[in-house]
């Protein structure tokens, strides 16, 4: 896609938001989530989306699930070519609220990129309906994505000898084949329209022994963009009349036109013809005798991309070419790669479609490199089966939006069981080919010729098998989750969801997150639904995906019911307090039949902030000392003043000992406070550190995962009770 058109549509609707909070919530920098905000939209209204996107990144870091961050930092990792399987996710997240016109788009250009052609058409259509003008754009992006289709179900083996980052500027001075810089020439003003500006695009091929010049211009006027055209050398040294070569251009740009020593071939790139992508480059052979060329011939997979590919140029013999790609580069750079050409390529068919981007990114040496994983023949690596129904470790599976898994014994269905350890084997043997390879690729300095290249194909077979199992394993977790979710729709409990419902008009957004199960009782507690005036405190018992039978509740009083979620979900709480201090108060008891009920605040029958509610309210209210249990380190838990609320790392939940292997990796964080304590199912929680900053905390959380306990997460408290990450952001706001 060229700049213009690509602006033209990621400006579009960008003066349809701007959201401004007004959040006293501190960052790195000593920033708060205001300043943040406010500088990220800065540079991304300014279109500078590189300096945006670590700040949408931070901003993300906090709020995971926030549809506008979500939309800003997709849109900004699609326009700097940065992350584009991750920049998917986020715009999917964007996508399930309105933020924005232009999320189809977006979403769009991202699957795209990645060579996902069938669900990048259906995103442009979206986008293209939602519009209702007909956009010429719009439908050559579909186009596009209907060249690649066939373009992608087989590649040719391109044998790399070197690539290299340069600036976008100029560029094709830093290629390195023979006779190149000879045929170069700059054009001169008999060879540019009023139309022509500066640039890269001015350059221009000389050809059979300077007799001829082929380049690019808009010609007369710019209504089908740049064209190619060739002059003939005059007596006196200068250029005759222009020729256009009208077979070979179309109504979109074609640029860089380059003919081959045999003065026959031409190679040349366009944005029309079969692009799958931005410019494609192509091939076509003029006929002295008739006086035509023959049909533009798209170079193919993987010398072209869904990016940008430009000049291609051949040595004198035919021997050597050069051409530039933007595939693995942002704004402002491009990569040159110089390739050892074949008389007759070999092309092999596409096996696994989730690999072409990998394919795309070409490696020095890969020319060997099957794409397809493993060649018939080739030594297949062991695969272990590490983890077994007898002993396997403490995990978190999430099943629905937060009914999370952390043990064996808790799965329903026997087959989600099995393919779930089959996923963590699976996942396991891929991050074990990954460390063989780190130990491999020490071994590649020092070699040459045959050695090294048999070394570096061994380390890429094993990259793709490793990419394969995780890939397997990704599915196979998603299998799994959806057995389960299928086993207990059907006999237990009705129905789960794990959909994102959008918020009610007195509620959050809420996911569905808690089983009711079956009761054949009608008789309990009164379901009441009276508004309470002023602040009121409820204890919250879940969020549900069916309605509760009265019975249910049996022995709570004051049990409230809020339908939210589009009249999807039902929330309910029971008891009716005055203060903080009072509702607090029942939690042991409430606990003993629903042990995740929490304290929530409201006020004239509208949700509110604790931190707003407890200040109105609670005005002499002191926690209790915070107890500290079995502490591994002499280093004491320190209270935290702000409003309460402190975060941990979770390493894990045991019930038996700790593993010996859990308490040697903690020793490396002695200097941060480990907790051991007992849960209400008499599970022993491991939990390391303890801030008042969800970023500190964030670090931590990764250090961890670093040195091997890679379940960990990060848990929140206010005093000595558990609240979820999103309420404790909500206090530290106020």
């Amino acid at each position: 896609m060229n700049n213009k058109m690509r602006l033209h549509y990621s400006l579009l609707f960008l003066s349809f938001f701007f959201l401004q909070f007004s959040v006293a919530q501190s960052f790195s920098g000593g920033k708060t989530e205001q300043q943040i905000e406010q500088e990220a939209f800065t540079f991304f209204d300014g279109e500078n989306f590189i300096n945006a996107l670590p700040l949408y990144q931070e901003l993300i870091n906090v709020y995971p699930q926030d549809p506008e961050y979500n939309y800003y930092l997709g849109v900004c990792q699609v326009e700097v070519n940065e992350n584009i399987k991750e920049a998917i996710q986020h715009l999917k997240i964007a996508s399930t609220k309105n933020v924005n016109a232009s999320v189809p788009y977006y979403l769009g250009r991202a699957f795209h990129m990645n060579y996902e052609f069938n669900s990048a058409i259906r995103y442009y259509r979206k986008f293209r309906e939602y519009y209702k003008k007909k956009s010429i754009g719009i439908d050559r992006l579909i186009e596009m994505c209907q060249n690649g289709l066939p373009l992608v179900n087989s590649y040719y083996v391109v044998d790399v000898k070197n690539k290299k980052v340069v600036n976008r500027s100029e560029f094709f001075r830093h290629y390195d084949i023979e006779g190149f810089e000879d045929r170069l020439s700059k054009k001169d003003k008999s060879l540019t329209s009023r139309y022509d500006g500066e640039g890269d695009k001015e350059v221009a091929c000389l050809a059979n022994k300077g007799q001829y010049i082929y380049f690019s211009s808009y010609g007369k006027n710019k209504k089908t963009g740049r064209d190619l055209y060739r002059a003939k050398r005059l007596r006196n040294g200068g250029w005759g009349e222009w020729e256009a070569l009208n077979s070979l251009n179309t109504v979109y740009d074609e640029a860089y036109p380059f003919m081959s020593n045999d003065g026959r071939t031409l190679y040349f790139c366009s944005q029309g013809h079969t692009s799958m992508g931005g410019f494609d480059i192509f091939r076509s052979v003029y006929n002295e005798i008739s006086d035509t060329w023959s049909e533009p011939q798209n170079m193919g997979f993987p010398i072209n991309s869904t990016s940008n590919d430009l000049f291609f140029a051949t040595d004198l013999n035919d021997e050597y070419a050069c051409f530039t790609s933007s595939r693995e580069n942002g704004k402002d750079e491009v990569t040159i790669y110089k390739i050892k050409l074949a008389d007759y390529p070999e092309q092999k068919v596409v096996m696994n479609p989730d690999l072409l981007s990998n394919i795309a990114i070409l490696n020095v040496g890969s020319s060997n490199v099957d794409g397809n994983l493993f060649e018939q023949g080739a030594e297949e690596p062991s695969y272990s089966m590490k983890y077994n129904k007898e002993d396997f470790p403490y995990f978190n599976f999430p099943v629905t939006s937060e009914l999370t898994y952390h043990y064996l014994n808790e799965f329903k269905s026997s087959e989600a069981r099995e393919i779930f350890i089959e996923a963590k084997n699976d996942q396991f043997n891929s991050d074990s080919l990954i460390d063989g390879t780190e130990d491999l690729r020490s071994q590649l300095n020092g070699l040459e010729g045959m050695p090294h290249n048999v070394l570096a194909n061994k380390i890429s077979k094993l990259e793709q098998k490793s990419f394969e199992l995780s890939k397997q394993a990704e599915n196979k977790l998603l299998k799994a989750q959806s057995q389960e979710s299928d086993y207990l729709n059907k006999n237990i409990i009705g129905t789960v969801t794990a959909e994102v419902h959008a918020p009610s008009s007195k509620g959050q957004l809420v996911m569905s997150s808690e089983i009711i199960p079956s009761t054949n009782s009608r008789s309990g507690a009164k379901i009441v639904n009276k508004t309470e005036d002023g602040y009121v405190y409820h204890l919250q018992v879940g969020v549900f995906s069916n309605r509760a039978e009265s019975g249910f509740f049996s022995g709570l009083d004051d049990v409230k019911e809020e339908i939210v979620g589009n009249g999807k979900l039902y929330k309910y709480m029971v008891g009716i307090y005055s203060t903080f201090a009072d509702a607090k108060k029942k939690i042991p008891e409430v606990r003993q039949l629903f042990p995740n009920a929490f304290v929530v605040a409201y006020k004239d029958g509208i949700k509110t902030s604790l931190s707003t509610a407890i200040k109105a309210t609670d005005q002499d209210y002191k926690p209790e000392p915070q107890p500290v249990a079995a502490v591994v380190n002499t280093k004491a838990i320190q209270t935290v003043t702000d409003d309460h609320v402190n975060f941990r790392v979770q390493v894990g939940a045991y019930s038996g000992e700790v593993p010996e292997d859990v308490k040697l990796k903690l020793e490396n964080f002695s200097k941060y406070p480990i907790d051991y304590s007992k849960d209400y199912r008499g599970y022993t929680i491991c939990t390391v550190g303890n801030f008042d900053s969800y970023s500190k905390v964030s670090k931590l959380k990764m250090e961890l995962r670093e040195a091997g306990l890679v379940d960990a997460f990060t848990v929140a408290f206010s005093d000595n009770d558990k609240i979820t990450i999103q309420q404790a952001l909500e206090i530290l706001r106020q």
